[in-house]
């Protein structure tokens, strides 16, 4: 019952973001940019998504390095979603400045752009970089931040199941 409550807390956020401005991660644009900004950094973020329940639907993943906007970065000005298809998870993401940086993701199966809940309960994965257990309300940016520097960071993102 307590895991319920803390998955229903946690994600209550992330089920605010909006799809609609998602970008497909094999849609680069013609000048590549991250986080709304033209790319300026020698800093490159390989993310693995491991876990999954099915290959089926999107990843829907958020990237943000502004803590007053994790986890629903849906108002940041220089956030970036990227949608990345649930039979290849894995994004890279180059280019970006030397900063910390927080991802959030979730599994939409179904394909509704929408984080599917039961009783508030997410029907479909959650996952955090830096993997960190989730207890009430979302984890705090600093337990999931990552600081980026020159060169490549790798990061497996644990995808979570609560029904």
């Amino acid at each position: 019952m307590i895991l319920r409550i803390a998955a229903r807390a946690a994600l209550l956020a992330i089920a605010a973001i909006p799809v609609a401005s998602a970008v497909t991660a094999a849609a680069a644009p013609a000048a590549p940019s991250v986080l709304g900004a033209p790319l300026l950094g020698d800093a490159t973020l390989d993310l693995r998504f491991t876990r999954l329940r099915s290959d089926q639907g999107s990843l829907l993943v958020c990237v943000t390095a502004d803590p007053a906007y994790f986890p629903d970065c849906s108002k940041d000005p220089d956030k970036r979603f990227l949608t990345v298809s649930a039979k290849r998870p894995e994004l890279r993401i180059a280019g970006l400045r030397s900063a910390r940086y927080a991802v959030s993701v979730h599994h939409d199966e179904n394909g509704n752009d929408k984080l599917d809940t039961f009783a508030g309960i997410p029907r479909e994965g959650i996952g955090f970089s830096r993997n960190p257990s989730i207890g009430f309300g979302p984890p705090k940016f600093e337990r999931v931040a990552l600081m980026l520097g020159p060169g490549t960071t790798a990061q497996d993102v644990r995808m979570r199941y609560f029904l």
